[in-house]
C-alpha cells in the first residue's frame, strides 16, 4: 500500500521568602532509571533505558498558548522504556525485525515503547513543497519527536546548528528542571534567549553530542506496509493490535555534519539513508513499540538485499542519485566524518562550527558500533488540531532523561538554594519587559512574555505566570504549598490512578511532588517518607 509523500490570577501570590518562613521545604532528591541488562564477561544484549509512566504531560509552543488539543480525545505520547543493542535478523532479506538479541549482530536494533495505542505522525506542512498539515492521517493519537544517539560517548562532536529549538536540549527546561546527567551541564536552554545561532556562546544547546537520531516527522513517511490487520479494521488507520512498517528516510545522521562531510560528492554532506521503521501495538500491554533495525556495516546492508549480495566498499553515499542500491551503515557514515575531519582545509577549520566534527579525526570507528554503549535523548509529543501560525508545530509531552523537576540550580535535589534562586529571579525580572508583561515591577509576579513558545525554566506549572508557586515542594499534593492533612487525599489519588490525578491537578505529574524516596515511582515506599512530612514540623 502506497500514500502520498509529502516531499489568570486575581490575587497576588506571596513572595517566597514568606513561604520559605510558613513551611519547612523539604529536600527531594531527583533520580535517573538506567537499567543495564546483567553481563558477565561480555556486555550483555539489551540496554533498557526505563521512563516512569503517566508521567506525560502538555507542553505548548504555539504563541498565545491556546492552540487546541483535547487530551480526552487524543492521547499524549508517554515514554516507557527504550531498549538498543546488537541484532541478529533470522532472513534479514525476508523480514529484518524478526530476529534475536545478539552481541555479535551485525545490526543495531533500537525499540521505544509508548503507554497505549499510538499512531504514525502524520505530514505537518514540514514540506515547502507539499505543505499539507495532516497530523491525524494515520489516527487520532499521533506521535512527533527525535530520538538522538551519541555515539561516540563526546558531547562535543555532533549537534544540531539549525533547529536546535525543536530537539531534546531547547526543550527539556519546558519540562520545568534541568537534566541531570554531566553530559548536559551547562547546554540545556532555560528560555528561548539561547537560541542566538552561535555554537560558542552558553547555553550551548547546540552540542548535544547526537551523532544520529530518528525524526518522527510524518514527512519522512514514502509508504507503508501493513503487516498484521485487525480483524474488520480500517486499513487506513493504524489501529489496536495492529503491525505496520514505514519506509522512509528515518535515520539521519546529525545534520551539524553536513556542511564539513564531504566524501560522499552527491550527497552534500547529508546521511539520510532509507530504511523501515515499524509500529506495532500489543493489546494485552496496551503498548506500542516502534523499532528501527539498521546494519552496522555494509555487509548487513547486502545482507538485506540477498545472502549472496556482494559488499560495496564504504564511499560515504547514503543513496543514489535517482534511485537505485547503495549499501549504506553505520560504519560508513562514521568513516565519513572521520575522513572528512583528517583532510578539511583551513578554511574549515577555522569555522567555530568545525568543533562539531573535528574530534572525528581521533575517534574509534569501531567504538562507535557498539550500541548498548549509546547515550541516548529523547523528546516526543503530539500535534495541534488545527495548524498554528509561525513555526508552532508540536506539544511536546515527554522527554528522557527526564529533569528533576524545580531543581533550577542542578544539583539534583529539590531544596530551599532552588527556591532562593526562583526568589532571586524573580525579583530581578519584575517588570522588564523582556521578561515580564504585567506592567507591574513589585507585585513578585511576571508574566511571561511569549508564553508558550518563548518558556522559562522557572514556570514550573507552565501556565505563563512565574511566582512563589512554582516553588515544588516535596509532599505538596494539593499544590498549596503547604504539607498537610489536606494533601492525604490528593496523595491517595495520585497513588491510585496517577491520570485522574493529573487531570485534576493543571497537569501536574504525581511523581513531581509524590516521589519522596527519589526511585522514579510512586509507590507503596513513598508512604512513610510522605506520612513523616505530614506529621513533622
Amino acid at each position: 500500500m502506497s500514500l502520498h509523500r509529502f516531499s489568570r490570577r486575581t490575587t497576588t501570590p506571596p513572595p517566597v521568602s514568606g513561604l520559605l518562613r510558613r513551611i519547612a521545604i523539604p529536600v527531594r532528591l531527583c533520580a535517573m532509571i538506567i537499567v543495564l541488562a546483567t553481563a558477565s564477561s561480555t556486555r550483555a544484549q539489551p540496554t533498557t533505558m526505563s521512563d516512569p509512566g503517566s508521567d506525560a504531560v502538555i507542553r505548548r509552543t504555539d504563541l498565545g498558548g491556546t492552540g487546541p488539543i483535547d487530551p480526552q480525545t487524543q492521547r499524549l505520547p508517554d515514554i516507557m522504556e527504550m531498549r538498543l543493542g546488537r541484532f541478529t535478523p533470522a532472513a534479514p532479506e525476508i523480514d529484518r525485525f524478526n530476529g534475536v538479541w545478539d552481541i555479535a549482530g551485525a545490526f543495531v536494533r533500537i525499540d521505544i515503547v509508548l503507554n497505549g495505542l499510538v499512531n504514525p505522525p502524520g505530514p505537518i506542512a514540514f514540506d515547502d513543497l507539499f505543505p499539507i498539515y495532516d497530523p491525524f492521517l494515520y489516527g487520532p493519537n499521533p506521535i512527533f519527536g527525535y530520538i538522538e544517539f551519541d555515539i561516540d560517548g563526546d558531547e562535543n562532536t555532533g549537534g544540531e546548528l539549525s533547529s536546535p529549538e525543536v530537539r531534546y536540549l531547547g526543550n527539556v527546561a519546558r519540562f520545568s528542571g534541568l537534566p541531570l546527567e554531566p553530559r548536559f551541564s551547562g547546554r540545556a536552554a532555560q528560555d528561548d534567549t539561547a537560541f542566538d545561532g552561535d555554537i560558542t556562546t552558553a547555553p550551548f544547546v547546540d552540542r548535544s553530542g547526537e551523532e544520529f537520531h530518528i525524526p518522527l516527522i510524518g514527512e519522512e513517511i514514502d509508504h507503508f506496509e501493513v503487516s498484521l490487520e485487525s480483524p474488520g479494521g480500517n486499513p487506513a488507520l493504524f489501529e489496536a493490535g495492529e503491525i505496520w512498517e514505514l519506509d522512509g528516510d528515518f535515520f539521519h545522521r546529525a545534520h551539524g555534519f553536513e556542511r564539513f562531510a564531504f566524501s560522499c560528492f552527491s550527497g552534500n554532506g547529508k546521511y539520510k539513508p532509507e530504511t523501515y521503521l515499524r509500529f506495532a501495538h500489543d493489546i494485552a500491554s496496551d503498548t506500542t513499540t516502534i523499532s528501527l533495525v539498521y546494519p552496522l556495516q555494509n555487509a548487513g546492508s547486502a545482507a538485506l538485499v540477498s545472502p549472496t549480495e556482494p559488499v560495496q566498499p564504504n564511499n560515504g553515499c547514503a543513496k543514489v542519485p535517482g534511485g537505485g542500491s547503495e549499501q549504506n551503515s553505520v560504519e560508513e557514515a562514521l568513516d565519513d566524518l572521520q575522513f572528512s575531519a583528517t583532510f578539511a582545509d583551513p578554511i574549515d577549520r577555522a569555522d567555530p562550527d568545525f568543533q562539531l566534527i573535528a574530534g572525528w579525526e581521533f575517534n574509534s570507528i569501531a567504538t562507535g558500533q557498539d550500541p548498548a554503549s549509546w547515550r541516548v535523548a529523547a523528546l516526543v509529543g503530539t500535534a495541534f488540531s488545527t495548524m498554528q501560525s509561525g513555526s508552532s508545530r508540536f506539544i511536546w509531552t515527554d522527554v528522557y532523561p527526564n529533569p528533576c523537576v524545580g531543581d533550577f540550580n542542578n544539583d539534583g535535589v529539590n531544596d530551599s538554594a532552588d527556591v532562593a534562586m526562583l526568589n532571586s529571579f524573580i525579583a530581578l525580572a519584575d517588570g522588564d519587559p523582556s521578561y515580564d508583561t504585567d506592567n507591574n515591577s513589585t507585585n513578585g509576579s511576571l508574566t511571561w512574555k511569549g508564553y508558550a513558545r518563548n518558556f522559562s525554566l522557572f514556570d514550573t506549572n507552565y501556565d505563563g505566570i512565574v511566582d512563589a508557586t512554582d516553588a515544588v515542594v516535596a509532599g505538596d499534593m494539593d499544590l498549596d504549598q503547604l504539607v498537610d492533612v489536606l494533601d492525604v487525599d490528593d496523595f491517595i489519588q495520585a497513588l491510585l490512578d496517577p491520570g485522574v490525578y493529573t487531570a485534576t491537578h493543571n497537569g501536574r505529574s504525581p511523581l513531581v511532588r509524590g516521589d519522596l524516596d527519589g526511585n522514579g515511582t510512586l509507590d507503596g515506599a513513598d508512604i512513610d517518607e510522605f506520612t513523616a512530612l505530614v506529621l513533622g514540623p
